[in-house]
């Protein structure tokens, strides 16, 4: 049965009680075992469940929610949300930029090709916000191997998006900052795929800012994974421009927040960060308790986003099935 998200999360929040059945951590052992059978070898990371045979990766998406590299919750139907952005930007790139993307199969599975991942996270910046602002307070100037200019006002826009690279680490483990520079010297790309990378991620950038600027939203940073084919040709795979690996915020309420000392109007996981930093958690030690009214708070924020971006209200199938998925 198909039914609309907004009406089930009208119903978690008017009876608490029903939360945790409301929400995917992954496949049970049977549908695993669909898997299994049909020769499909398995990696689970930090939020997806992802099926590899030959040529052919299928992506699950979960309800999980990390943060500073720890499991933080669980946000219903998170996964179908997700997948849904993903494939609306897939679609939305599709000709410009090269990607693993295949087809949308269902509430939380994509279809991709399977390519090899190039182990660093390409992270793009065109504004002075998260980490980098965080260094920046504590008197860094050079991040990443990029020099910043002096006297930068927190959330400000800088003076052109720069790309700020880290080392891809195990699900759950920490990755580190890292150089265009060491990257190479390591060997993870050699000068000309970084270049590529480089050139289609700022190109991505490019595309991600001005469709969310129609939206009334600013693209501040986002991340971004890349692949090599067989063949070598690079191409991008994971995700794109979705909360989880985006920050977003209101663009009509910015200047107005910036004067007043505010923090910008954020549409994105920062939401949670804010949180659990309010609550002296860095990443270490144990999580604090996330109450489920901010989990739901969460939700419907990435539930405006996916639903603004498609101009239709999103719905699932309940319960979950892997019935749209021809295995």
């Amino acid at each position: 049965m198909s039914v609309l998200i907004r009406d089930i999360y009208k119903k978690i929040m008017n009876h608490h009680e029903v939360f945790n059945q409301h929400i995917f951590a992954g496949l049970d052992s049977d549908q695993m075992t669909i898997f299994q059978d049909a020769g499909y070898s398995m990696y689970e990371g930090k939020v997806r469940q992802c099926f590899t045979r030959k040529n052919s990766f299928i992506v699950v998406h979960t309800d999980r929610l990390s943060a500073f590299d720890r499991m933080i919750g669980y946000v219903p139907y998170k996964g179908a949300i997700l997948s849904a952005i993903s494939e609306f930007w897939f679609e939305k790139i599709n000709g410009s930029v090269p990607s693993h993307f295949v087809s949308g199969r269902g509430d939380r599975i994509i279809e991709t090709r399977w390519a090899e991942p190039i182990k660093a996270e390409v992270i793009v910046r065109g504004y002075l916000a998260g980490s980098m602002l965080r260094a920046y307070e504590s008197g860094q100037r050079e991040f990443c191997g990029i020099r910043l200019p002096e006297n930068l006002k927190p959330y400000s826009r800088l003076p052109f998006p720069i790309i700020t690279p880290t080392t891809k680490a195990e699900a759950f483990e920490h990755d580190e900052n890292t150089t265009r520079d060491l990257i190479i010297s390591k060997g993870i790309a050699n000068q000309h795929e970084w270049q590529q990378i480089e050139e289609m991620a700022l190109k991505l950038f490019s595309i991600g800012s001005e469709v969310f600027l129609e939206q009334g939203w600013i693209l501040v940073d986002t991340k971004y994974e890349f692949g090599r084919l067989d063949g070598g040709q690079i191409i991008l795979i994971d995700e794109a421009h979705t909360p989880d690996s985006s920050r977003l915020w209101k663009s009509d309420t910015y200047a107005e927040r910036i004067r007043k000392g505010l923090p910008p109007s954020m549409l994105d996981k920062e939401i949670i960060r804010e949180y659990l930093l309010s609550k002296g958690f860095f990443g270490t030690g144990d999580v604090p308790k996330v109450a489920d009214e901010k989990f739901i708070e969460l939700g419907l924020v990435y539930l405006n986003v996916v639903e603004k971006l498609i101009q239709k209200p999103l719905a699932v199938d309940v319960p979950f099935s892997l019935s749209h998925l021809e295995i």
